[in-house]
């Protein structure tokens, strides 16, 4: 009884937190205070990294990945990304029946860096698909509990950093939230001599 009252309690707090966490990031966003701090990232490690900051959270879920091989190293804010990558995989665990798949995957393109969270939910009815980056959007027949502000500060966080979000009603069932960020040439490698 005890050990179960101190989970409720935990699971509350965190909701909390990141409740706080997301009305905040709003309020950056629209005060203009989000500033990117743009650097050389590794996107396998980007994803790796937001894979196990989440492990709890999609426990329910199994999670494929697929990097392309040779992906360059990208130009972006790490922290914001990782954030936005975040948001994207929590809104696909919350929206998706347990034991549903996620699929993560991240392809460079001649200019671009498009990179993927996709899962085999229910989907997005037509009608809805213009509104879920608007804030506090929440679609049709979602459970109770979340703010409908995680898709908002992802579109927020992307296009800071100079990129473009997207939604797509996958066949078969399922969202995909492509994420498109400009890739900048890489920098020289040094030899070590």
């Amino acid at each position: 009884m005890q050990r179960t009252m101190v989970a409720e309690i935990q699971e509350a707090a965190w909701r909390l937190n990141r409740l706080v966490g997301n009305l905040l990031d709003i309020a950056r966003l629209e005060t203009g205070h989000v500033k990117p701090k743009l650097d050389w990232c590794d996107v396998a490690d980007l994803v790796h990294a937001t894979l196990k900051d989440l492990e709890g959270e999609l426990s329910g879920h199994p999670v494929s990945v697929e990097l392309s091989p040779q992906m360059p190293l990208v130009k972006m804010d790490y922290v914001l990304m990782q954030q936005v990558l975040g948001n994207l995989l929590l809104n696909a665990a919350v929206h998706t029946p347990p034991g549903t798949p996620i699929e993560i995957s991240a392809a460079g393109m001649p200019d671009m860096l498009v990179l993927t969270v996709a899962d085999r939910g229910r989907g997005l009815p037509a009608e809805a698909l213009p509104f879920v980056f608007d804030k506090f959007y929440r679609g049709p027949s979602v459970p109770a509990g979340g703010t409908g502000l995680g898709l908002a500060i992802v579109k927020g966080f992307v296009e800071a950093q100079g990129g473009r979000v997207g939604v797509e009603t996958r066949p078969g069932g399922g969202a995909a939230f492509p994420v498109r960020v400009p890739l900048s040439k890489a920098p020289p490698v040094s030899e070590a001599t």
